[in-house]
């Protein structure tokens, strides 16, 4: 079974590979995912279905670790997060973001963002 920062590092690899089956695959079935606005949307296919959405307007979307923590309660991952609306580079934006990641069996449980979204929200104007 992965270790809870191995499940976490997992899940950002398919995120960065744009692959929301991938992603999905590294979720648990019950997971709750609670983005920067408070919004909580549950359950695996839900969740595919929004990474699938999300990749569609930011195509490039990267998430890169500066710091991740390990700690009894789950996962704390440090970094930033950057893409461009459709890919055009005229609206680009990359922003500071903090996850907190809880697991179960070796899956993502939980997957919560702290984010200021201004400027992703800018980029699609």
């Amino acid at each position: 079974m992965a270790e809870p920062i191995d499940a976490v590092r997992t899940t950002i690899e398919a995120i960065n590979r744009r692959d929301a089956a991938a992603v999905a695959a590294t979720l648990s079935p019950d997971v709750a995912f609670v983005d920067a606005h408070g919004q909580r949307y549950e359950g695996r296919k839900k969740l595919m279905e929004g990474w699938h959405n999300y990749f569609a307007t930011f195509p490039d979307y990267l998430i890169e670790i500066d710091k991740e923590q390990a700690a009894s309660s789950g996962v704390l991952v440090l970094g930033h997060a950057s893409a461009s609306y459709h890919g055009r580079k005229d609206r680009a934006w990359r922003i500071p973001i903090a996850i907190r990641a809880e697991t179960k069996d070796g899956l993502v449980s939980l997957w919560q963002v702290f984010a200021d979204t201004h400027l992703p929200y800018e980029s699609m104007r």
